[in-house]
């Protein structure tokens, strides 16, 4: 797997003006990962609020929180309303500004893989402070990235294994496409028990 993505470029300064393609191919996943109803969630590296705008159409949560280190995406997010409240934050500085148990999930997707391990680590630790389930997904074979709309901080350096989330409590299954030898095979899939068969890793810790 060369790249999961199509290189985007800013036109006119525009978010939305860009020739991204592609989008994740397990939200249908993620989305059940998440109660029906869940009444708080807190979307850390939101980037343009796909969860948010998930969130707003199949659930009725009363608080949405954004959180990104790239303000123009933040802007994004308040131009569409996606979430309640949005805050530029640097993920690697800890602890996050939040009481523990503050919310009832935190969703973490494809963001951990843009931390260096011991950051990506602290990180997992505050938002199994903050939220009582937490919800990560990372792709599951490392590939290079470079920045993308002109963000720095899009680039993948740390690879993330079952291992490093089964250690921590996490329950894990494989989501997206198959991936054969780097291609990827339009199967939806087979089994959580072989999770690294497929595209991406979707991890899921609850404290109850």
């Amino acid at each position: 797997m060369t790249s999961c993505v199509k290189k985007e470029r800013e036109m006119s300064g525009d978010m939305n003006q860009n020739l991204i393609t592609w989008t994740r191919p397990f939200l249908h996943e993620l989305l059940e990962a998440i109660p029906i109803n869940v009444k708080s969630l807190i979307d850390i590296g939101c980037g343009k609020g796909i969860v948010g705008a998930l969130m707003r159409i199949y659930r009725n949560a009363v608080r949405l929180v954004g959180v990104d280190i790239f303000p123009p995406y933040i802007n994004f997010c308040k131009k569409f309303r996606f979430y309640d409240e949005v805050y530029v934050m640097d993920l690697r500085k800890t602890p996050l500004p939040f009481k523990n148990e503050e919310f009832e999930v935190a969703t973490c997707i494809e963001v951990i893989e843009h931390l260096p391990k011991e950051d990506g680590e602290k990180m997992l630790s505050e938002l199994e402070r903050i939220a009582q389930t937490v919800i990560v997904s990372t792709p599951f074979h490392y590939f290079n990235q470079d920045a993308l709309d002109d963000n720095p901080y899009r680039t993948h350096v740390s690879k993330w294994s079952t291992w490093d989330f089964r250690r921590r409590g996490y329950k894990i299954k494989g989501v997206g496409n198959m991936a054969v030898h780097n291609f990827p095979i339009q199967i939806r899939k087979i089994s959580s028990n072989f999770p690294q068969l497929f595209q991406f890793l979707l991890a899921k810790r609850d404290k109850s």
